[in-house]
């Protein structure tokens, strides 16, 4: 199998190839790399003159930012460069994964992540709406030694329905990369702030419902991860006063990923998050690994 990892014709995109390094020295699998020109003229035009010369220095730019990040992954991992022009970037990375058979497409962050952190750019914005394929995201400045390699599986859980639609990814993931796998659920509770009375017992009552559930809901999930040969290391669940609280409750791993399935709202066979998943994934200190709907 193979993993396809986007590069920026700039040479922007190098978390990206350090994540996807990891994961494919991890998994023993191949790795693509990627570049896509964006083609203001579309496949198929006679660009010529000035606007053909700029593109062919793009597509230079880009060779050389492949070619470059190439020398940066594990000496292990057997890797190849594609440089495409297309009009749609993501659109053209998605192409590549299937023609590939990709398992795993993983994009970078926005600029504007804080360091260690992810932020959606457009490109990852669209990928995590409308991949086919499982999308993996790098923090900014995201940095791999050789020697690193996934170290855990994280995935989030909140619904039997969300449960069954991450099993299989999750189980093959992990198997690939020879790990365990743990559940988180997230939760955000804010106390009322009233003295002792029906506001706070009707509030404690309604949290106590919520564990329940979490817990039905994180052992059904582990006896299906069971039973398809996962080995499940830990339940946690982390509640906070908000969500930063909440993830800052989870001891993380360097070599942590966290594993987010798409909405039951999402189409069948596409990637699509709910509303809880952004402020999740903005806020933890690991890559992060979206699955499509099955």
């Amino acid at each position: 199998m193979t993993v396809v990892a986007a590069v920026g014709p700039d040479g922007r995109g190098s978390n990206a190839v350090h994540l996807a390094g990891r994961l494919a020295a991890s998994t023993g699998e191949d790795l693509v790399l990627c570049c896509v020109v964006a083609d203001a003229w579309g496949r198929g035009t006679a660009a010529s003159g000035a606007d053909a010369d700029w593109r062919r220095h793009l597509e230079a730019m880009a060779s050389e930012a492949v070619s470059s990040a190439r020398e940066g992954l594990p000496p292990a991992v057997v890797s190849d460069v594609v440089v495409r022009a297309a009009r749609s970037v993501p659109r053209a990375l998605v192409e590549e994964a299937e023609r590939v058979e990709a398992s795993m497409l993983v994009v970078g962050s926005s600029g504007d992540a804080r360091i260690g952190h992810l932020a959606l750019g457009s490109v990852a914005s669209w990928l995590l709406h409308r991949a086919p394929m499982p999308v993996m995201v790098a923090p900014r400045a995201f940095w791999s030694e050789w020697s690193d390699r996934v170290e855990r599986i994280v995935l989030a859980v909140d619904s039997d329905e969300g449960v069954d639609s991450a099993v299989g990814g999750t189980v093959a993931l992990a198997k690939r990369a020879g790990v365990g796998i743990a559940l988180v659920t997230f939760g955000v509770r804010r106390v009322p702030a009233l003295p002792d009375g029906g506001g706070r017992r009707a509030d404690d009552d309604v949290f106590r419902a919520w564990q329940e559930r979490v817990t039905a809901v994180q052992d059904r999930a582990a006896a299906l991860l069971e039973r398809e040969g996962a080995e499940v290391t830990d339940l946690l669940v982390a509640v906070g006063d908000s969500w930063r609280s909440a993830v800052d409750r989870v001891r993380w791993l360097e070599g942590d990923l966290l594993v987010m399935t798409s909405s039951r709202e999402g189409p069948l066979r596409r990637i699509f998050l709910g509303s809880n998943a952004p402020r999740i994934m903005t806020r933890v200190p690991v890559p992060v690994v979206t699955l499509p709907r099955r």
